[in-house]
């Protein structure tokens, strides 16, 4: 690191290039130029007084989302640390609280972003349709940072709505499509976890862990169905339904445990043993890292079902800008996309602590002393 040259000239304003980000709020003239995105391209004034909050909102989106990217790129890596080839090395121990406080500063990031469609709910709907046709054939589906970081997170293609039958990319320009294709040959955040959680030595402190925690989850199944048995509220007919899905609960966390392939199985096993002796001093960073990432799932969906909500609130079912079916396909991702929905799948399996079978080396999982 350079140590400061006293005689240099540097002011708040040039520090942060003020001058370029604050002229930055013209929109394109679209009636004098075809290519919007050349250098340059010609702006025209803002059509109405509300222009301008409109704009500067999606920029400070697009810089937030620039941070997002390094977060998630810095806990990815720390987490998923390549040595020889595509072979995982160890992840150091005390990596992982860097992880945590990567995953934190993204998560506080995503909750400030979801307050800031507050903001654009401020312009008036009818204000809004002075300059929205203006705005034709722009739209927020072509946010490339929008959809690196999906992709970066380790949304799974195969779950993408597309609309006109034709896929995301090609809404975007070559350069971004170029972008994305790069990304999405990247390691993503979820194989990164994947592959931690593989690595957990289970059977090093409990041999047979998942076949004694279906043993008890069993039991609890049992004992939850003799308490809907006996249930005065329910009729013959729903109590015969709790039983079946308390069966099918079960038969899903067989499934989860040893149902998917070796390297899945061991991934999963470890996130519930995780989660469930989360109190283990060893384990106390590991379940915080997991709680980070459900966080993520969580605040990730919810700033899509508040913007889903803003854009009701502001154009009601009209069609959106870029020509797709609007709220309707921001519901639709809404409820879809799933990133680490397995994680929150597994909680339907937890045993309250009292049920858990008994750490057959509980030492393992303490400080140890020098």
């Amino acid at each position: 690191m350079r140590s400061p040259d006293p005689s240099r000239t540097v002011s708040y304003g040039s520090y942060l290039q003020l001058d370029r980000l604050l002229s930055s709020q013209n929109p394109p003239d679209y009636a004098q130029l075809r290519d919007s995105d050349r250098p340059d391209a010609k702006t025209r004034p803002r059509a109405h007084h509300d222009e301008l909050l409109f704009i500067v909102v999606h920029q400070v989106f697009e810089l937030w989302f620039k941070v997002i990217l390094q977060e998630m790129r810095l806990a990815r890596d720390l987490l998923g640390r390549q040595s020889q080839g595509s072979r995982i090395a160890e992840v150091p121990e005390e990596h992982i609280p860097r992880v945590v406080a990567a995953l934190d500063r993204v998560n506080e990031i995503l909750q400030v972003a979801t307050h800031q469609w507050r903001v654009v709910e401020t312009i008036d709907p009818t204000s809004f349709l002075d300059f929205r046709d203006l705005i034709i054939p722009a739209s927020g589906f072509q946010s490339v940072q929008f959809r690196e970081l999906e992709i970066l997170a380790g949304l799974p293609e195969n779950l993408r709505v597309d609309f006109e039958g034709t896929a995301y990319a090609t809404k975007l320009t070559d350069s971004e499509q170029e972008r994305l294709k790069s990304a999405q040959g990247e390691m993503t955040l979820h194989a990164a976890l994947l592959d931690w959680l593989g690595r957990t030595p289970i059977e090093e402190g409990f041999p047979g862990f998942a076949d004694a925690y279906l043993a008890e989850l069993e039991r609890y199944v049992d004992e939850q169905s003799g308490f809907q048995d006996q249930n005065p509220n329910l009729a013959d007919s729903q109590r015969l339904d709790a039983r079946l899905r308390l069966r099918s609960q079960l038969t899903d966390a067989r499934n989860y445990l040893l149902g998917g392939t070796p390297a899945r199985n061991r991934a999963h096993q470890a996130f519930v043993f995780i989660a469930s002796y989360r109190t283990a001093p060893l384990l106390r960073w590991p379940s915080t890292l997991i709680d980070a990432l459900i966080e993520f799932e969580q605040n990730f969906r919810i700033f899509r079902f508040r913007h889903a909500r803003m854009v009701e609130r502001m154009i009601g079912a009209r069609i959106g800008t870029g020509g797709s079916p609007g709220v309707h396909y921001l519901d639709h991702t809404t409820s879809r996309y799933r990133i680490f929905g397995e994680l929150l799948e597994a909680r339907s399996f937890l045993l309250a602590h009292r049920r858990l079978p008994p750490l057959p080396h509980p030492s393992i999982f303490d400080f140890r002393r020098q």
